[in-house]
C-alpha cells in the first residue's frame, strides 16, 4: 500500500475549513492520510482535460493506496469504511478529478451490492479480488433497444456461458479489471454476470463524445463470445434494495466535488490576477468586494451541495443497515431524500459554475484554464436519470402518498 507523507497545502487547509468533516472521527479521521494523493491527482486534472490524457496512472495509484477498496470489509484487505463515509470520499475524489470519481461509480456499486448480501462463496470470492485492488466497470446500458429488454444475449457455447452484444455508457470499464454485464438469457430472463476486461472477445472503444466528463471512458463495448467468469449467471432483479438511491447520490457527491474544485480554481485565479477593470472597486480583483462576493457564492454552493449529500448519505446508511430485502420504509425515505437533493443541487451548482466566469473577464474563457469543464461536467451528469421525473415523484408522494416507483428496468443501474 502506498505511503504518503507530504505536508498539506494551503489550499487543502482552506478546503478543510470550508467543507471538511466535523470532529476527528469517521471519515475525518482517515482522510488526511490520503490528502496528498488526491492533491497530486488534482494537480494533473487540468492538463489531462486540455490534452485529453486518460487517467490510467491515477486510477492505478488509487488501487495501490487501497482507496478503491474503501468499503470492502477489512477481513478481505479493504478499508472497511461505512457507506455514508463513501460519499464524502467521492466528493473529495471528484474535487481532485471528477472523471475518476465517475469512472469508479459502477465499481463501488458492485461492492455495495456484495455488502448487501448474506455472506457466501460468491461474495467472499469477489471481496477477495476487490480487496487486492481490482476494480469493476459497468456494461448495462444499450442504445436503440426497448426500454424493458436487452439485446445483449447470454447463450451456451462449448459447455460454457458466453456473451454477445454491444453496450453503451460503459463508464470506467476501460480502466477496470472486470465488467458487470447485464443482458438476457435464452429464456428471455434478465441476468447479470462478471466478465474479464482482458477477454480476447471484448473490445472497448473510447468513443464517448459528450460535452462533459470526457475522460470517463463512457463509450461502447462489443462482446463476441466473451466467457462468463466462473460460468455464473445471476437471474432476475439482482440489484440491491437501495441501489436507485445509491447510484443517484453517487452522482450528487461527484457534483459537490466538481463545485468545490471550481471554487478553489476561481479563488486561485482571482488571487493571482494583477489587473482589474478601470471601473472596478479596487485595482486588484483580490480586494474587489463584488468579485469576492461571486467567489463566496461559488464556495457556498459547494458547501450546500456537500452538506445535502452528507445528510442524504446518513439516510442511505440507515437503509443499508435495515437489511430490508425489498424497498421498505427506510429505502423509500432514502430515495425521497436523494430525489429532493437532486432538485436543489443541480440548479444551484450549474448556476455557480456559470457565474464564476464573471470574476475574471475574458481570461476565464481561455481553453488552457479549462474552467468551462466544471459547468459542462455538472450538466452532463445532470442528464443521467433527469431530475424532472424525480421531482414529480416527490410531489406525488407529498400530495397523494404515492410511493416512488421501482427501477424502470429490472436488473440495471
Amino acid at each position: 500500500m502506498r505511503v504518503l507523507k507530504r505536508n498539506r497545502s494551503v489550499e487543502q487547509d482552506r478546503a478543510a475549513t470550508l467543507w471538511g468533516e466535523a470532529g476527528s472521527t469517521g471519515y475525518n479521521a482517515v482522510s488526511p492520510q490520503y490528502s496528498s494523493l488526491l492533491e497530486e491527482i488534482r494537480g494533473l486534472s487540468t492538463k489531462a482535460e486540455v490534452e485529453r490524457i486518460l487517467p490510467f496512472e491515477q486510477i492505478a495509484q488509487l488501487k495501490e493506496s487501497g482507496l478503491t477498496a474503501f468499503t470492502v470489509p477489512k477481513e478481505f484487505g479493504g478499508l472497511g469504511r461505512p457507506l455514508n463515509e463513501l460519499f464524502s470520499f467521492i466528493t473529495d475524489l471528484a474535487t481532485a478529478d471528477s472523471n475518476i470519481a465517475q469512472a469508479l461509480r459502477a465499481h463501488f456499486g458492485f461492492i455495495e451490492h456484495l455488502r448487501s448480501e448474506a455472506p457466501s462463496d460468491y461474495t467472499n470470492r469477489w471481496f477477495e479480488q476487490l480487496g487486492k485492488g481490482e476494480t469493476a466497470g459497468a456494461a448495462a446500458a444499450e442504445k436503440g433497444t426497448a426500454r424493458d429488454a436487452f439485446a445483449t444475449r447470454f447463450t451456451r457455447k462449448d459447455g460454457h456461458w458466453v456473451i454477445n452484444g454491444s453496450k453503451f455508457f460503459t463508464t470506467g470499464s476501460l480502466y477496470a479489471d472486470w465488467l458487470t454485464v447485464t443482458g438476457s438469457n435464452e429464456d428471455g430472463e434478465t441476468v447479470k454476470c462478471l466478465a474479464s476486461r482482458h477477454d480476447p472477445g471484448l473490445e472497448i472503444l473510447d468513443d464517448w463524445d459528450g460535452i462533459g466528463q470526457r475522460l470517463t471512458a463512457s463509450g461502447t463495448a462489443h462482446f463476441r463470445d466473451v466467457r462468463v467468469e466462473h460460468d455464473e449467471l445471476r437471474v432476475g432483479n439482482t440489484g440491491f434494495a437501495y441501489s436507485q438511491a445509491f447510484f443517484q447520490l453517487y452522482h450528487l457527491a461527484t457534483v459537490a466535488g466538481i463545485t468545490q474544485a471550481a471554487a478553489l480554481d476561481v479563488a486561485k485565479a482571482v488571487k493571482n490576477r494583477k489587473r482589474g477593470f478601470s471601473h472596478a472597486n479596487h485595482a486588484l480583483p483580490a480586494h474587489d468586494p463584488q468579485i469576492l462576493e461571486i467567489v463566496g457564492h461559488v464556495a457556498s454552493a459547494a458547501h450546500a451541495a456537500r452538506a445535502i449529500v452528507r445528510h442524504a448519505a446518513d439516510a442511505l446508511q440507515i437503509a443499508a443497515d435495515s437489511r430490508e430485502d425489498e424497498r421498505g420504509p427506510s429505502v423509500v425515505k432514502a430515495e425521497l431524500e436523494v430525489w429532493q437533493a437532486q432538485e436543489i443541487i443541480f440548479p444551484l451548482t450549474l448556476n455557480a459554475t456559470s457565474q464564476l466566469f464573471d470574476t475574471l473577464g475574458g481570461t476565464a474563457t481561455l481553453r488552457g484554464a479549462a474552467l468551462d469543464r466544471y459547468w459542462r461536467n455538472i450538466r452532463t451528469i445532470g442528464c443521467h436519470n433527469p431530475r424532472v421525473y424525480r421531482t414529480r415523484v416527490v410531489g406525488d408522494f407529498l400530495v397523494n402518498g404515492e410511493l416512488p416507483p421501482e427501477q424502470w428496468r429490472v436488473g440495471t443501474v
